[in-house]
């Protein structure tokens, strides 16, 4: 299932136009859990957002990205 990760924060949503291939709704919150803790980490801008989790309708392609983008994220 294709999952896309949308961020919020007091100046509007920020889209994600990509998403993500996951094996179901809990490995996409973990994946969004982590991108929620980067976005903490990185300073006082961020620290008001949150991620948003949606799921697509249609399923496509496995992200390109996936592996690099979530091997330098923490474990919760």
């Amino acid at each position: 299932m294709r999952f896309f990760f949308h961020i919020a924060d007091k100046y509007g949503l920020s889209a994600d136009g990509i998403g993500c291939e996951y094996a179901g709704q809990d490995a996409a919150v973990q994946h969004a859990r982590r991108l929620a803790a980067e976005l903490a980490k990185s300073g006082e801008f961020f620290r008001g957002s949150f991620v948003l989790v949606a799921q697509s309708a249609v399923s496509a392609s496995r992200c390109a990205n996936e592996d690099s983008a979530t091997a330098s994220l923490p474990k919760p």
